[in-house]
């Protein structure tokens, strides 16, 4: 009796601790990783946007967004034009540090946008509000999907500017505890657009030549955390260029915290929580 008896005194610990599993092992696992939905541009051929006060295209979605980004291109100003960009009526923010120019010889500029929450669902309306003048721009939409809100990793934007080689850029998400997406988006007054390639471990989506330069988009070839490369290279020469480097996280993974009814799991050293 005298041994039984002091196993009892944790008999509600250990009731605790499992309670505590069930709900950490169901609430938790949503946390998995950012995953590219897919990609769409708002101008195709030859020809942007210029002379208006702004321009748009519909985006269809394959799944739930969590995360949008945008990014515009001005291939002819490292003033850039783009002013404000909306999802289905939803502003998006600038990225901060996410703009960059090539002010000598042929300019231009690439700005990038995210919106993380309160994303409307189904076929949606990007519109790029833009000063009223004859620059010419062209813009990419790119979706997420994930288990929480995203947000860009600020600390982590990689920009080119000025004159030079496009070459792959090491952009790291901060290490949030799950898998993030990186994207990058390019000018170049390079005589052809075809010259510009995504790199090793990269793929180029969507691009376009408008005559005063081109505009390009590339996404990482899979999800991962931490520092990766992510961009473009010159195959031939090397121009004005101006290139923009993000990499998209969950918010929840990078800055919530654990649930506190999760404490006795940790205790016991159970990874989850």
């Amino acid at each position: 009796m005298h041994g039984v008896l002091p196993m009892r005194r944790f008999y509600p610990y250990i009731l605790g601790c499992l309670i505590a599993w069930l709900v950490c092992s169901t609430a938790l696992p949503a946390w998995a990783q950012v995953a590219h939905d897919g990609s769409s541009e708002s101008h195709t051929g030859t020809t942007g946007s210029t002379s208006e006060a702004s321009f748009g295209w519909t985006h269809t979605p394959s799944g739930t967004l969590r995360g949008i980004t945008v990014f515009t291109c001005d291939a002819s100003s490292a003033t850039h034009a783009g002013t404000a960009v909306t999802y289905g009526g939803v502003s998006l923010t600038a990225v901060s540090g996410g703009e960059a120019a090539d002010t000598a010889g042929g300019p231009g500029s690439v700005k990038a946008w995210h919106l993380g929450a309160s994303i409307p669902t189904g076929a949606q309306t990007v519109t790029v509000t833009r000063t009223n003048n004859a620059n010419v721009m062209y813009a990419v939409a790119a979706g997420q999907t994930a288990s929480s809100d995203t947000a860009t990793h600020d600390a982590g934007v990689v920009l080119l500017q000025e004159d030079g080689n496009f070459a792959e850029q090491s952009v790291t998400d901060g290490s949030p505890g799950t898998n993030s997406w990186r994207y990058a988006a390019g000018f170049s007054g390079i005589g052809t657009i075809g010259n510009v390639v995504a790199g090793a471990n990269s793929t180029l989506v969507q691009n376009i030549d408008l005559t005063v330069g081109g505009c390009f988009f590339a996404r990482e070839n899979a999800a991962g955390q931490g520092a990766r490369s992510i961009g473009f290279s010159y195959s031939s020469t090397t121009d004005d260029r101006a290139g923009v480097h993000v990499a998209v996280k969950e918010i929840s993974a990078a800055g919530g915290s654990a649930p506190s009814n999760c404490g006795a799991l940790m205790l016991l050293g159970v990874g989850g929580c």
